[in-house]
């Protein structure tokens, strides 16, 4: 019996972080509950997933063990691709996913949402003017809970040819009421897809990049700023650098108010050669500068990955790689990298997380200095992980022995009849999210 009961506790300690992801891109991410929620995308083999996991940020890691747990147990999850998934501030338990590609003869809402209490999926019973499915759009929600929807693209079949048609209609989606309404768009951005949208703290969103056809990528020094407030566009012309046009790039808005977007493309699977950039909302107009890193992760994705903002990192998700070669030298990843965007003047690419709570304003230790570094660090953590296990595996023994001294003691007494169970070991492997 408490070989088994060794055995078990052993288990438990292997796999505790035994969820690998496969290689995707084209997948959402949402941040909530100190879990980053990732569905769907696109992987080697199939082009629609509905692959449903989360990474836990409530505990430290290492990229190199990330704490991953499946979710494919739970009912009704959406295959999707394409989709965009937005947390309202003000709704605390639900991850809204719109829009995306579908599979051939299937039909799907246009809005789904996952409630983190329940642990279900459900179709949003919408109202109002619906407006046509589309991919790739820029979404973000505002503190009343509603949802901001631009751009994207959509099919049109003619005869047996499908064309995509490219929007700007800006449609709005109140989570409270789920009901569906169109904002102003007067002087709107021209129709794109492949851009990206970050919401303010005074309510304005910030438009940034995408591309108006395939291959044709808007300039990023002259951005767009939609007033939530009073259904009203602007554009502004940024100062400071001139970063290169680009689609498909990511981007998160940092507590010291500047957004740090990554990634992109400016020609067909060829990655933008400014890969990391910050744009300065403090000041007007907003500034532009190219940060300079001594090391990058590598291989780091370019596009088809996700970015979200937890604490001071920023955790950059799978996607697509490239080694140099074009679309022939490009793959998917099923890695993360993440980049530590505490200190405005000194982004760092780091290999170690730490909860927000915990966070050091000051501690760079786990910086990416150099790949020997790195190297380093990855070791320390695994002689860490490694001790950690030893430590564990001696506790249990001991504990066992005391158990079957104390067995072996009281055994032949009348007054107790003991039915050996194993049940609790049961009840200990099982995950809880």
């Amino acid at each position: 019996m408490f070989s088994i009961f060794i055995f078990l506790q052993l288990m438990i300690i292997a796999n505790s972080y035994s969820y690998i992801p496969l290689n995707r891109d084209e997948h959402v991410a949402s941040y909530i509950d100190n879990k980053v929620f990732f569905l769907g995308g696109e992987t080697d083999t199939q082009d629609l997933t509905n692959d449903f996991f989360f990474l836990d940020v409530s505990i430290p890691f290492n990229t190199s063990s990330l704490p991953m747990y499946d979710l494919s147990s739970i009912t009704q999850i959406p295959y999707n691709r394409r989709a965009s998934s937005v947390v309202c501030e003000t709704v605390k338990d639900a991850i809204f996913v719109w829009g995306g590609d579908l599979c051939l003869n299937c039909s799907s809402p246009l809005i789904f949402a996952f409630n983190t209490t329940a642990k279900v999926w459900n179709a949003a019973n919408d109202k109002g003017i619906k407006p046509p499915r589309r991919r790739f759009s820029s979404v973000v929600c505002d503190k009343k809970a509603k949802i901001y929807i631009l751009d994207g693209t959509f099919d049109q079949v003619i005869g047996n040819i499908t064309t995509y048609n490219y929007s700007n209609e800006l449609d709005i989606f109140d989570t409270s009421q789920l009901n569906w309404s169109q904002g102003s768009n007067l002087n709107a951005p021209i129709p794109h897809d492949i851009g990206n949208a970050t919401l303010l703290s005074d309510g304005k969103i910030v438009y940034i990049g995408g591309s108006s056809a395939y291959g044709q990528y808007l300039e990023l020094t002259q951005i767009f700023i939609y007033d939530t407030l009073n259904d009203k566009w602007s554009k502004m012309n940024t100062t400071g650098a001139s970063p290169v046009a680009r689609g498909f790039h990511t981007a998160v808005l940092t507590r010291q108010g500047h957004i740090i977007v990554y990634g992109g493309e400016n020609a067909p699977f060829i990655p933008a050669s400014d890969q990391l950039l910050d744009l300065d909302t403090n000041v007007q107009p907003f500034k532009w500068t190219i940060p300079s890193i001594s090391f990058t992760p590598n291989p780091a994705p370019f596009k088809g990955h996700t970015s979200t903002l937890v604490g001071d990192y920023m955790i950059v998700a799978f996607g697509w790689c490239n080694n140099g070669t074009g679309s022939s030298g490009s793959f998917r990843s099923n890695k993360i990298i993440m980049l530590n965007v505490n200190d405005t003047n000194n982004y760092m690419w780091v290999s170690s997380f730490t909860p927000p709570s915990n966070l050091s304003t000051t501690s760079q230790s786990a910086a990416y200095t150099s790949p020997t570094e790195s190297n380093s660090n990855n070791k320390n953590n695994n002689i860490s992980v490694i001790i950690g296990i030893v430590v564990g595996i001696v506790g249990i023994i001991l504990i066992s022995v005391a158990i079957f001294l104390f067995y072996r003691r009281y055994k032949n007494r009348d007054d107790i009849y003991v039915i050996p169970s194993d049940d609790t070991f049961k009840k200990r492997s099982k995950s809880v999210i």
